[in-house]
């Protein structure tokens, strides 16, 4: 993956990245996962599996990964999309955005 590319998994997006200075890492001991696109309306929600090597940050409501180990983003319904390996490196994860011509505003992408 270049720095340029972008991964899509459903509605959420993960760009290569670096992790801001003042981002803070986020407790996730005891989790198996973490959420990084919260579905709204079906429950589906794309995660990444957490195991040691693998770290969460936040800075400004964005959430980063470095992770020196693989590991995967799925959606917890297994058959809704497939799972990506996310080779070691540093991730960012976004929505996809979606023009609403009723109230005619951008608004991020729900599931």
């Amino acid at each position: 993956m270049n720095n340029d590319e972008v991964i899509i998994h459903g509605e959420c997006m993960v760009f290569k990245s670096s992790i801001p200075q003042k981002a803070k890492k986020m407790k996730t001991a005891a989790q198996p996962y973490v959420i990084v696109a919260p579905s709204e309306t079906t429950g589906n929600h794309h995660v990444v599996d957490l195991k040691p090597g693998v770290a969460f940050y936040e800075y400004e409501d964005v959430l980063y990964m470095e992770n020196e180990v693989e590991t995967t983003i799925r959606c917890v319904v297994a058959d809704r999309h497939d799972e990506i390996t996310l080779s070691p490196g540093v991730y960012e994860f976004g929505s996809q955005q979606e023009y609403d011509p009723f109230t005619a505003r951008l608004q991020k992408v729900r599931d």
